[in-house]
């Protein structure tokens, strides 16, 4: 059980990694990796926006991404340690 604890956690982490590097890039409508940027921010957006919602403003750079993944890696040590 704790593996598939793992898994998902490292999968929701990569993901919220691929939207913060995808976000430096312009997509142009209708192109694959506008696409690819859609589905990844669907998938992410419930767990960003509310966080985004709750950090102040940093001067226009968004440090929601970064502080889920911080999460989810101390989240990781308590379940990796069961194994």
């Amino acid at each position: 059980m704790a593996a598939i604890v793992i898994s998902v956690l490292q999968l929701a982490s990569l993901a919220l990694v691929a939207r913060a590097l995808l976000s430096w890039f312009r997509a142009r409508p209708g192109s694959t990796l506008e696409g690819v940027k859609r589905s990844i921010d669907r998938v992410t957006d419930p767990v960003v926006v509310p966080v985004r919602r709750r950090l102040p403003s940093f001067g226009g750079i968004d440090f929601s991404v970064m502080a889920i993944v911080l999460a989810i890696n101390f989240l990781l040590i308590p379940v990796a340690a069961t194994l």
